[in-house]
């Protein structure tokens, strides 16, 4: 699963129809939650099909990426809502200039990953520590091997 998963994230990042982004909030509960890995692909290209009411989008707004539903597309203008918004969003989205990409799937969760390592206790226990018990085994296989050459006696001749 880890192989198929490092692939998948590979692919997208190589690949510039293809992005995963880390949803940072709880606008598309049920659907999606913050901390939520979703990917997106372009318009048009395998896996998404043109924007129509009912899909999910990722587009900027004002330099941030917004992952919503579209709730009504009229020509080039989405109108787009959160699920757990009561409201549509106050502002049009652009199916040219401000879509990102339509969404694919989502891995629960594995974003959350990635914003704990980004803190000083979670850069310290997925790093640091591993990298010390590491450093520890390295260590002591050196001295192993030192004492093991110490004791072998040497020839005379």
């Amino acid at each position: 699963m880890l192989i198929v998963f490092v692939g998948v994230m590979g692919f997208c990042y190589f690949s510039e129809d293809y992005n995963a982004y880390i949803v940072l909030s709880d606008s598309m509960q049920p659907a999606i939650h913050s901390g939520d890995l979703v990917f997106v692909g372009s318009l048009n290209h395998l896996f998404v099909d043109d924007i129509k009411p009912g899909a999910i989008v990722t587009y900027r707004h004002n330099e941030a990426l917004v992952t919503h539903r579209v709730i009504s597309a009229s020509g080039d203008t989405l109108v787009t809502k959160g699920d757990a918004m009561e409201d549509p969003d106050p502002w049009a989205v652009s199916r040219l200039s401000d879509v990102e990409g339509g969404y694919i799937a989502r891995i629960p969760y594995a974003g959350s990953l990635n914003v704990f390592i980004r803190t000083k206790t979670g850069w310290f226990i997925t790093i640091i520590l591993p990298a010390m018990f590491l450093l520890t085994l390295i260590i002591k296989e050196i001295i192993k091997e030192t004492l093991k050459n110490e004791k072998i006696p040497k020839e005379v001749t």
